[in-house]
């Protein structure tokens, strides 16, 4: 009986330990993103890069009334906090200013913000200092971070891959100079399955406080998500400067990313950390040594 308890246990092991390597995996996807603090009253006076609720009112309700900041809170179109992109993959690059960045990734240069979240930055504490000498639009405009990439006025031409049928997109913008809240707001997106119909899209959401918790950090604007307005997915996005979903139109913008999103504003799929793709690693090393060790109990 106790060489029966010894082999049952052996054939238990892998599927007890397969489901914790299983659930890492899975708990990958459930790490913070966005925060929740989202913005209730219409006579909110505080400003944030210098826009208002009343701004918000004014840019996609048609004026800035106690009615449409209503509407701005109603709709929980404000959120007073950060979308937090660390971790998670951003939508590729594959069309720039009409370039195929895929066939030619070294076309295009990005910018990149100087001040970083979290250490001493010396004279670009606080600031929306940048250099502009990046080669390779592809990777400035593929990752959210500290680099981006500035696109044209011409629907179509610079196109991001969100890799899945997503109800969402985040935008993730950056600031290089003001003034604001004008700066903040110089884009428009479209949506679209194909790369030949696009949609104008809707925003829905507006993270407040960018990409970082450190609000030292300016240059990170708002981060927003857009949708079609109704239940219907899309493939690729697509980012002009100025256009009606902009509040200025100057000849230029500053896109750090975009993410595809599902329904709850959450992101499809994490990145593992270095350390994750270990444990992982150690995870199926210790399931392989275990069938080892229970084909060895067989024979």
């Amino acid at each position: 009986m106790q060489k029966l308890r010894k082999n049952i246990s052996a054939r238990k092991t892998p599927r007890i330990l397969g489901g914790k390597v299983a659930a890492l995996a899975a708990g990958l996807v459930l790490a913070q993103t966005a925060s929740a603090a989202i913005v209730t009253d219409p006579n909110d006076a505080r400003n944030w890069q210098g826009a208002t609720v009343g701004t918000f009112a004014q840019l996609y309700y048609g004026s800035d009334t106690l009615a449409n900041r209503t509407q701005v809170t109603t709709n929980q179109l404000l959120d007073d906090g950060n979308f937090n992109a660390a971790g998670y993959t951003g939508a590729a690059l594959i069309k720039y200013n009409s370039v195929d960045v895929v066939v030619n990734p070294g076309y295009g240069t990005y910018g990149t913000s100087l001040d970083q979240p979290g250490i001493n930055n010396g004279g670009n504490q606080g600031t929306y200092n940048y250099s502009y000498s990046g080669i390779g639009a592809a990777f400035g405009g593929s990752t959210i971070d500290q680099h981006w990439i500035q696109t044209d006025s011409v629907i179509g031409n610079t196109v991001f891959d969100l890799g899945f049928g997503a109800s969402k997109a985040a935008i993730f913008n950056s600031i290089d100079h003001g003034p604001l809240p004008w700066e903040a707001i110089e884009s428009t997106v479209y949506l679209s399955n194909d790369m030949v119909n696009w949609t104008q899209a809707v925003t829905e959401r507006v993270w407040m406080e960018g990409i970082y918790s450190d609000t030292s950090v300016v240059w990170d604007g708002f981060a927003y998500a857009v949708g079609t307005g109704t239940n219907a997915t899309f493939r690729y996005a697509s980012v002009i400067w100025g256009g009606p979903g902009a509040l200025i139109a100057d000849g230029d913008n500053e896109i750090n990313g975009v993410m595809g999103l599902r329904g709850d504003y959450t992101p499809s799929q994490a990145v593992p950390e270095p350390e994750t793709y270990a444990m992982l690693l150690a995870g199926l090393g210790l399931l392989g040594f275990t069938a080892r060790r229970k084909k060895q109990n067989q024979g």
